[in-house]
Formats: structure tokens, C-alpha cells, sequence
């Protein structure tokens, strides 16, 4: 050990004592500016109160170890923890805590580090959800009666049934045009509290040259990513309830549409008004809105624009927009229906399940609006309460009855309209990022109907509405706020809501459309009607190595004969002799268009037999060894 100690080694059971640190000294001004406070045994000193939602302010640590400022200390830090509840999304449910600051959710999971003074909910036995997203409502608009106490009500009833956030769709009349209507309501409604986040939308109800110019700064400086297009029968038999676009413009304004990156709504407008029995004769009124449907859908389909059909009446429109979009090339749309189309109807006296229940399980309709309209009736609307009530009718149709799971719930009245409207992971999703506006729902009513209804209602991290009511310090019913176990009072809440900004090409929207570019560039004639097929796609492949080289005399130079016709092509019989030489894209083959069948059959046997094949042998002659 001798030598180790003398060059300089140290036992590794031997601590180190740390050096002493170097304080810098300062001058006698300083120290006598900043006098030493001495430590006495015992004082105990009284610490700073923190306020309900304020959490205490401690000492930032950095990474390296070292104590420091807390980054913007400025802010007041507004902290909420929520406890023992269910987080439910779209496409999971789990069991954690989350932990909301400034309105944000920072943090999900379990045995969170939550700081002091932090108010704290007890969840339990409840689903935490994303606050609703209503994608369609017609709240203002010139041809009702505006009134800022009425609109404030209307978007106070949203947020108390669970609608955190609205599309108010402002409808352009005939004559004017949309920039103009657009900033008049917006001058209107800005003195009204909004107790909801609103989304601007236009809405059109004709098109020339000047409105079409228009669309492009309305979404570039007035932030609309959605547009709402009336279209109408040009059967004139049938005159419609409102006179629309028809199909022919419509394709003009969706090829706008796709050229500034923004979702296109369409609403079906040939509903007659009188239904004679001539009009039902000729044109009846499933027939009227299925011709109409079909060209809305091949208009979409040439632009490649996505495209939101609203409130379709009969169940064939649902169907053939499913369809649409499982052909090659796909159409991207989607549907939206109202909660009063999944209530039961009756028919001679038997009571029966609504026919919009099917599809809406099996994500053939994408989202549920309320189609909210003001009104200029002094008393009042006549769908009044369809947006408070929206929430509570869809989970009363289709949760306890087994149609849906919570999760699908999420995804028809929150995911899939933040989705469209280019607001999504931060409205519609619960996760690290995203805003508060968070909607507490009874977990019995999974198995009970009857008692589906929000519990607590929270906009921003804060408290805005408990069991249908606005929470003020009067109510003691539902999950309250505690801080270490006693319950804090809640002051009486304010209108939080704002004007949201949406931008262009949203990737939640616009991603599958750039792959159907993809697509269509790379296979230029794959445009059949026909829903998807490999053999669709094997025969536009082929049909390029389908070209033969066309028998001319000698001295001239050689060309090719024209490639068949896609058509052509299509309605060719799908026979081994026809698949006998398939090749997939870079030369890779197709295993699914195999040559066996059952019958013996080869894809060979039109082929003559050879009479010879040369074959390579191993010196020494021909080699019987099976390993080789």
C-alpha cells in the first residue's frame, strides 16, 4: 500500500472532502446595502399564501444542478390536477391524472409532480373527455334577426351542454359579397361575451368571378378554412326551398377549394317545396337528391378536393359517399348528420331504430352537428336546445344501446370535427399540448340510459358549467376543488371564450389528399368507376407492356403500335391467359394472381411443348445427389 500512497493514489472507500466554493467578494457599498438577516433557533417564519389555482412558486433547477430564477416568473401560474378519472380519446381509454397549467395540459400519467398549493379534482367514476366540437351552426346570418343577448345565450347553452367550440356559419345572400358580410358580423359580435370558442365559416349561395376572387383572402387574412356551398336541382319541376349552385359551378368552386387548401361543406338543397303528386310522380325526392348526391361526388372526385356532405336525408347518400371512397382513385368524402336523424321513427304504430345507427358505428358517417339557426320568431327558435342537447341525444342513441362506445362518442362529437376544421390535437384529443376544455362524464351511464349527462364542464383549465348549470358558489353538487383536503369555494365563472384562427392545409385533411396526388401521377389513366380492385390497378400496369412492335419492310424505321384504351382494357375477361404475364410495379410479382386452380389448369398450357431444354451439367456427367 505503500507505493500507492506515495503516488498519490486514493482507496476507493476513502470520500473526498469537496473543496471549499469561492465566494466573490463585494464591495462595502453592497454589504452594507444588502444587511445579513442572522438565523435564530426556533423562528419560525410565515410563508406566502397561495391563492386557489396559483401554485407556489419555488426555485427552477436547472439540468447541470444549479438553482435559479423560475422562467417567467412573471406569469402567475393558474394549476389544476384531476385525479381517478378515465381519459377517453378516439382511439384509447386509460386510467391516469392529468395535470392542466394556463389552460394546457402539461401532463398525463400516474404519481405526477404537481406543485404546491395546486387545487386537485377527484374524478372518480367519471370519463374525462374532449370538450364537443359543433362543425355546423347557423347562428347569424342577414336573413335572421341579430341580437348580442341572444347569440351570447346561444353559445352559454353550447358550453353548459359540452360544446366547448363552434362553426357559426355566416351565409353570404345573394347580390353582396362574402368579405363584406363576413366583417359586419364580426364588428357585430365582437361586443358579445362568448361563453364558447368560435370558428368562423361562409357560406355561398351562388358564385360568380368576384366571389371566387374573394375566397383567397378570406383565407389568408380573415383565417376561414371552411366553406359551405348550397347546391340545388336543375330540374325545374321540383323547385327547391332555396334557389343554389348547381353542379356544373360547384366543380369550379371545389377546384378553388383544393387550390387554397380548405374543406369544402356541401348541403343538398333540392328538397321540393310542395310535394304534388305530379312532383313525387316524376321526380321524387330520393331520386331528385341521389342525382344530385352522385354529381356532388364527381365534381369532389375531378378536383380532388375534400368534401363534407351535411345533413343528408335518406340513407342512400351515406352509402354512395362510402363508396366513393373506396374506389381508385378515392374521393374524400364525408358525412355529418343532425341528432334528431338518430332518434327512432314510427311507422303504423310500431316504433322503430333510426337507419342512420348502422352507418354511424361503422365510421360511415364521420361527426354529428346540431344545425343551430338563429331566428327572427320573438319567441324564439323552434330547434331551441338542439345545441345543449346535442351531446346528451348522441350518447342516449347509440352508447347504452351498444352502437357505440365512449370512444366512438369522442370521435362523432369532438375528433373528427377538430380534424376538419384544422384545430386538432388541440381541441378534440386529451394529451400533453393540448387546451383544457374538458368535458367529466358519469361513467354508469355506459350501462344505464337515461343518466348520460355532463357532470363538470371546463374551458381553459377552468370550471365554466356543473350538471348542466353554471358553476357558481351556491352549487355543492358534483366533484369540487380541493386544496390538501378542503374544499375551496369557486368564484362565479366568466366568458372565456374567443375567436379562433385557422390556418390552410390542414394535415389532419390535406395528407390523404397529396397521397391521392401521388397517385393519380403515377397511374394516369387508373380513373374507373369500379370500387377497389387488384385487378384495376394490374391492368393499368399492364397496359404499357401491351405495345408490340408492328411488322413494317425492311429500310423503314420500326414504331409501335398504340396502347389499348383503359376502357378497353377493363373489360377484358380476368383469365389465366390474360394474367400469365402480371408483374407488379418495379418488376416485383404479384402473388395473389397465381396460376393454380383447382381444375389442373396452368397458365402455361396454351404454350407449345419444347422438344428439348440445355441444360448445364457438373464435370464427370450428370448428378443424381439430392443435395445438389
Amino acid at each position: 500500500m505503500s507505493h500507492r500512497r506515495e503516488s498519490g493514489a486514493v482507496p476507493p472507500w476513502v470520500i473526498p472532502e469537496p473543496a471549499p466554493r469561492k465566494t466573490l467578494t463585494t464591495s462595502p457599498q453592497t454589504q452594507q446595502s444588502e444587511p445579513r438577516t442572522p438565523s435564530v433557533a426556533g423562528d419560525v417564519r410565515p410563508k406566502r399564501r397561495v391563492s386557489f389555482g396559483e401554485a407556489e412558486e419555488t426555485p427552477y433547477i436547472y439540468a447541470c444542478g444549479h438553482m435559479g430564477d423560475v422562467p417567467n416568473a412573471g406569469k402567475k401560474k393558474q394549476c389544476l390536477h384531476i385525479i381517478g378519472g378515465e381519459i377517453v380519446n378516439s382511439d384509447c381509454i386509460q386510467k391516469a391524472d392529468l395535470l392542466i397549467e394556463n389552460g394546457k395540459i402539461i401532463s398525463i400519467g400516474k404519481k405526477l409532480d404537481v406543485p404546491r398549493g395546486t387545487g386537485t379534482i377527484d374524478a372518480s367514476g367519471l370519463l374525462i373527455m374532449p370538450g364537443g366540437v359543433d362543425i355546423a351552426t347557423y347562428i347569424q346570418n342577414e336573413m335572421f334577426d341579430y341580437r348580442e343577448e341572444d347569440y351570447t345565450n346561444t353559445t352559454k347553452e353550447a358550453v353548459l351542454g359540452g360544446t366547448t367550440t363552434i362553426v357559426d356559419t355566416v351565409i353570404c345572400p345573394r347580390g353582396e359579397y362574402p368579405i363584406d358580410v363576413l366583417c359586419k358580423q364580426k364588428s357585430r359580435t365582437q361586443a358579445a361575451k362568448l361563453w364558447c370558442n368560435v370558428i368562423y365559416r361562409v357560406g355561398l349561395l351562388e358564385l360568380n368571378d368576384v366571389i371566387l376572387d374573394q375566397m383567397e383572402p378570406l383565407v389568408k387574412q380573415h383565417h376561414v378554412s371552411s366553406f359551405l356551398f348550397f347546391v340545388s336541382s336543375p330540374d325545374a319541376a321540383c323547385r327547391p326551398v332555396q334557389a343554389g349552385i348547381s353542379p356544373a359551378n360547384l366543380k369550379n368552386a371545389l377546384h378553388r377549394c383544393r387550390q387554397l387548401g380548405v374543406l369544402a361543406l356541401v348541403r343538398n338543397a333540392s328538397v321540393p317545396v310542395n310535394q304534388t303528386s305530379k312532383c313525387e310522380q316524376e321526380f321524387p325526392l330520393d331520386a331528385v337528391e341521389e342525382k344530385v348526391h352522385l354529381s356532388i361526388l364527381h365534381a369532389a372526385g375531378s378536383a380532388n378536393c375534400p368534401i363534407l356532405l351535411t345533413s343528408p336525408t335518406g340513407l342512400n347518400s351515406v352509402e354512395e359517399t362510402a363508396k366513393s371512397r373506396r374506389r381508385v382513385p378515392p374521393v374524400h368524402a364525408y358525412v355529418s348528420i343532425a341528432p334528431s336523424s338518430l332518434l327512432p321513427s314510427t311507422t303504423n304504430g310500431m316504433q322503430r331504430s333510426s337507419q342512420f345507427l348502422s352507418p354511424l358505428a361503422t365510421g360511415d358517417i364521420a361527426a354529428i352537428s346540431s344545425d343551430q339557426a338563429g331566428t327572427n320568431h320573438p319567441k324564439g327558435s323552434a330547434r331551441l336546445g338542439a345545441i345543449g342537447q346535442r351531446l346528451v341525444a348522441v350518447w342516449e342513441a347509440s352508447v347504452p344501446t351498444g352502437w357505440l362506445d365512449a370512444s366512438g362518442f369522442v370521435r362523432v362529437v369532438s375528433t373528427n370535427a377538430a380534424r376538419y376544421t384544422g384545430q386538432y390535437p388541440n381541441k378534440g384529443r386529451i394529451s400533453a399540448g393540448s387546451d383544457a376544455d374538458l368535458v367529466l362524464w358519469p361513467s354508469d351511464s355506459l350501462t344505464q340510459p337515461g343518466t348520460g349527462r355532463p357532470a363538470l364542464v371546463l374551458l381553459r383549465g377552468m370550471i365554466v358549467a356543473r350538471e348542466g348549470k353554471l358553476a357558481d358558489s351556491s352549487m355543492n353538487v358534483g366533484p369540487c376543488i380541493t386544496i390538501d383536503g378542503i374544499p375551496q369555494d369557486v368564484a362565479d365563472p366568466e366568458p372565456l371564450g374567443e375567436v379562433l384562427a385557422c390556418e390552410p392545409f390542414p394535415m389532419t385533411v390535406y395528407s390523404v389528399v397529396l397521397a391521392t396526388d401521388r397517385l393519380r401521377r403515377r397511374y394516369q389513366a387508373s380513373m374507373d368507376n369500379d370500387t377497389w380492385s387488384m385487378g384495376a390497378l394490374q391492368n393499368e400496369v399492364n397496359t404499357p407492356a401491351k405495345s408490340t412492335p408492328s411488322a413494317e419492310p425492311s429500310g423503314t424505321k420500326s414504331s409501335t403500335q398504340p396502347t389499348a384504351s383503359p376502357t378497353l382494357v377493363t373489360n377484358l375477361q380476368q383469365t389465366p391467359e390474360n394474367l400469365s404475364g402480371v408483374r407488379m410495379v418495379h418488376g416485383h410479382r404479384d402473388l395473389h394472381a397465381s396460376g393454380f386452380s383447382l381444375s389442373g389448369a396452368q397458365v402455361d398450357d396454351n404454350q407449345p411443348h419444347r422438344s428439348g431444354i440445355r441444360t448445364s451439367q457438373p464435370p464427370g456427367g450428370q448428378s443424381r445427389n439430392p443435395l445438389w
